[in-house]
């Protein structure tokens, strides 16, 4: 979970519980990255250049990331149990390459679900032939009341100059 031009790349991230997670900052300036959600809460410092020590997300649940220094700057860590999960892409479409055939039951998340909370998409039955599945999931628009990434400026620009003379 990068945290590249002030913002958390990618924005959402899926993944097993029992992985580990690396935060590089390839930024060029100090993030301070903190979750206090139930399923993981942890503070790292990340200084330009120097790496940390990845961390374990071995409880399932949402893990909502932000920064001390970067009020703007939000990301979520997706922890499942699911033995099968991704993130849609861009036209909100995600491939389950090799999925064999069976009983499915699939849950959805977005983070501007109602509570943040998984919500079930429904049953499907997968034939041996594969099958493509739309789903469908209601996301109300929220005013954004975080505050936004400040547009470039010079003080910022001096301050890095003036840090690395």
């Amino acid at each position: 979970m990068d945290q590249r031009d002030q913002e958390f790349a990618p924005h959402v991230l899926a993944i097993h519980a029992g992985t580990q997670v690396k935060f590089p900052n390839s930024d060029n300036i100090r993030h301070q990255v903190y979750s206090f959600s139930p399923a993981k809460r942890f503070e790292l410092r990340l200084y330009e250049g120097t790496p940390s020590d990845p961390l374990l997300f071995d409880k399932p649940g949402v893990v909502v990331l932000g920064c001390n220094i970067h009020d703007w700057m939000v990301g979520y860590i997706y922890v499942t149990d699911d033995s099968w999960f991704g993130v849609t892409d861009s036209n909100g479409q995600l491939k389950l390459d090799q999925l064999p055939a069976g009983h499915y039951a699939a849950t959805l998340w977005h983070p501007r679900i109602a509570d943040m909370q998984p919500v079930s998409g429904g049953e499907l039955e997968l034939p041996a032939a594969g099958l493509t599945q739309r789903f469908n999931l209601a996301v109300e628009a929220e005013a954004d009341d975080k505050p936004g990434k400040p547009a470039p400026g010079g003080f910022g620009d001096a301050f890095h100059k003036a840090a690395h003379e």
